[in-house]
């Protein structure tokens, strides 16, 4: 066997061993190796842009997201929400008034359903539930019991990685269904896309709760 042979012999082998890992995902996946390859997904993206539509007690509710890193805004026709990884400003058309905290992560968690997307896995436990084989299904526990969510669920598309709806289970019993219509990676976004820009809302009164 000559050189050339043998050299594209070693890269058959080789491509054959590292495909190995992800064939057995794709056969058998298990919880977390469906959050880690949805987590890198995320990551590698240098945004990610998703409609939606909220359905919970209110009735049913549409909005946009975009996440880039720790930094996302949403929108829907009642709130919208800024955050550039540090403050958040959360609009609300009712009262015409903007809110500027600085929250926790745990406080964004519990206010950003899409936040648990890219959730470090030590903040919770996951399984993989039944569901059938065009869907998997993850459910998220928190480990911080404090946070006054029971329990996350995923509903995640096998075949393209990404997520096609989420569920936010609260301690006191209310439920939150948040179906995702289109989701995709989208290009780098200014900063100023996760802040909150008071010309544009001339008329809002702004309450700093720093």
């Amino acid at each position: 066997m000559d050189m050339k042979t043998t050299g594209l012999s070693y890269l058959i082998i080789a491509l054959a061993i590292a495909l190995i890992p992800f064939s057995a995902i794709a056969a058998n996946p298990t919880a977390e190796s469906l959050l880690s390859a949805l987590r890198t997904k995320v990551a590698n993206s240098p945004s990610v842009e998703a409609v939606f539509t909220i359905n919970g007690g209110g009735g049913a509710v549409e909005g946009s997201v975009i996440l880039s890193g720790n930094k996302y805004t949403m929108t829907t026709p009642q709130v919208a929400v800024w955050y550039d990884g540090r403050t958040q400003w959360t609009l609300l058309e009712a009262s015409q008034e903007v809110s500027i905290t600085e929250p926790t992560t745990d406080e964004v968690m519990t206010s950003n359903p899409f936040a648990i997307l890219t959730a470090h896995r030590d903040f919770y436990t996951s399984r993989l539930l039944n569901d059938i084989a065009s869907r998997k299904r993850v459910e998220l526990t928190p480990r911080d019991k404090s946070l006054g969510i029971s329990h996350y669920i995923i509903y995640i598309n096998p075949t393209t990685g990404w997520p096609t709806a989420l569920k936010v289970n609260f301690d006191d019993g209310r439920t939150i269904d948040v179906v995702i219509n289109s989701i995709s990676a989208g290009k780098a976004k200014s900063a100023s896309i996760f802040t909150y820009d008071p010309a544009k809302y001339p008329a809002m009164e702004v309450v700093d709760l720093r």
